[in-house]
Order: C-alpha cells, then sequence, then structure tokens
C-alpha cells in the first residue's frame, strides 16, 4: 500500500471540481437566470446542484472509495486504522472539513508536513489516499 501523491490528490481535485463546473454550466444554461456576471441558480435546480455535488463526493467516495478525479487517477481513500473502505460518516468529515482544507492552502500545507499526507479533513475522519496503481 503506497500513499498517494500529493500532486496526483490535487490533480484528482481538479477533475472533480471541472465535472462539476460542467455540470452547473450546463444547469446554469438550462435553468439559470441571466444576469450581468452570468446566471443564477435558484429553486429546485439550485437544490438539485446541492445533491449532485454531495453525490459526487462525498456519497461516491462512502459507496467506492473513490470520486471520479481519483478513480481516473487510481487514488482511493480508506480508514487509515483498519485499512478498509471508509464509512459514510468518514466520506461526510473529510468533506466537511474540504472548507478548511482550502481556506489558505492549508490542506495543502499540513499535508505536507506529516507522513501520511493527510490533510485535515483525513486527519479528522482518520482516513488516508491510497495509490492503487504502485
Amino acid at each position: 500500500m503506497t500513499i498517494a501523491k500529493k500532486r496526483d490528490r490535487v490533480l484528482a481535485f481538479i477533475v472533480d471540481l471541472l465535472i462539476y463546473t460542467i455540470i452547473i454550466l450546463i444547469f446554469g444554461y438550462f435553468f439559470g437566470e441571466k444576469n450581468s456576471s452570468g446566471y443564477q441558480i435558484t429553486g429546485f435546480p439550485a437544490f438539485i446542484l446541492f445533491l449532485i455535488g454531495i453525490g459526487l463526493w462525498p456519497i461516491n467516495e462512502a459507496f467506492t472509495g473513490q470520486t471520479f478525479g481519483k478513480m481516473i487517477l487510481g487514488l482511493k481513500v480508506i480508514n487509515k486504522t483498519s485499512n478498509k473502505d471508509v464509512s459514510g460518516i468518514q466520506s461526510f468529515l473529510r468533506f466537511g472539513f474540504g472548507i478548511f482544507d482550502c481556506m489558505f492552502l492549508a490542506g495543502l500545507f499540513v499535508a505536507s508536513t506529516n507522513k501520511n499526507k493527510q490533510r485535515i479533513g483525513d486527519l479528522v475522519a482518520d482516513s488516508i489516499v491510497i495509490d492503487l496503481n504502485k
């Protein structure tokens, strides 16, 4: 079992973000109201976008240990203690603490300072990301 490299994790996150951005753009085009800065999505379409976002990240990770970006790069999230799949609670903890990871790139700094390359969300959820290709 090999711990995933930070650059692969960042790339997986970018892939996931691109997928979600494309979905947002499609929803904006079909369901949004045009305004001066693009499209505004409100009401039921906004709720559906929220559910898609939850489905793309924590729910997908809870069932498979992978987001689409992680699948493409051959990465997987596992429970650090048991080396088994993460639970739904762990997946939602990782997702919920993602805001702290993104603030001032804190997650990248924290991952750079510990041997398991765990970001804040991983530390709280007791999870690690492994590289399935090695």
